[in-house]
């Protein structure tokens, strides 16, 4: 599902698109987005094995959100984990606040609670040394969004996370490895957990989404392959069938 938010109108389209899982599309954000304007984005399927997301402007955070979102259509229930790599993640120009990574919302709204594992852009110096990637959270809706300033440092291009789901626990990790091995992604010099709290009623929104930044002139672009769901009512392997006055087939945007 496509979603462009723009001042109380809304547009829908649906694509039929068969890869691992079944994913919707949706644009969320518009002129009144954190960082914005968000200009909208982009989503290139990789086959079964990931896509290539991107988002002009646009923040993640406090406010409005704007970014791109790729998410599970129906939402998830329940306790899952979602594993995935980022192959590369780029702002053209450089900012140190793009960013992409797992998201679980209450809804799709750009001022929804929600739970987001930030990861930071791979060309800019700034972000890859000192912020690394980190839990945001923002536990109000329209509320703010937390913890700022730093967060894991340094990343290693690809770079595996995981977030777990159990009850209204959201933990995160991530490995230079592939998920050999696992490690913590808190800071305690700059006050940092791999952990947060939110209560959210199932079901919930989970995909994975990306915002631009820089007063809407950065694109973020980032590569995100190896998806994996356990957990959450999820299964894979699933095709989703056309829907809606717009609606056309992945084969048909694909040509």
């Amino acid at each position: 599902m496509r979603t462009f938010w723009l001042s109380c109108m809304v547009f829908v389209l649906i694509a039929s698109v068969t890869t691992a899982y079944d994913w919707q599309f949706t644009e969320i954000g518009g002129v009144d987005s954190e960082q914005g304007p968000y200009e909208g984005g982009t989503v290139e399927f990789l086959g079964t094995d990931g896509f290539i997301i991107t988002a002009k402007g646009g923040d993640i955070w406090g406010g409005k959100i704007g970014c791109t979102l790729v998410h599970i259509n129906g939402g998830a229930v329940g306790d899952f984990t979602i594993q995935y790599t980022i192959e590369e993640h780029t702002g053209d120009p450089p900012t140190t606040w793009t960013k992409c990574g797992a998201m679980v919302a209450q809804d799709i709204d750009p001022e929804t609670p929600y739970v987001f594992l930030a990861s930071m852009p791979s060309n800019d110096d700034t972000a890859l040394n000192d912020k690394g990637c980190k839990l945001v959270t923002r536990a109000e809706r329209a509320g703010g969004a937390g913890p700022g300033s730093n967060g894991f440092a340094p990343l290693q291009w690809p770079v595996t996370y995981k977030l777990v789901r159990e009850g209204d626990l959201f933990t995160a990790s991530l490995s230079f490895d592939g998920g050999a091995n696992w490690q913590s992604i808190e800071n305690p010099a700059e006050g940092k957990e791999d952990n947060t709290t939110l209560a959210l009623t199932d079901p919930v929104v989970l995909g994975i989404a990306i915002n631009g930044h820089n007063a809407g002139q950065t694109t973020g672009t980032a590569k995100v392959t190896n998806i994996k769901i356990t957990g959450g009512g999820i299964s894979g392997a699933t095709a989703v069938e056309p829907v809606g006055k717009l609606s056309i087939t992945w084969a048909a945007i694909k040509g």
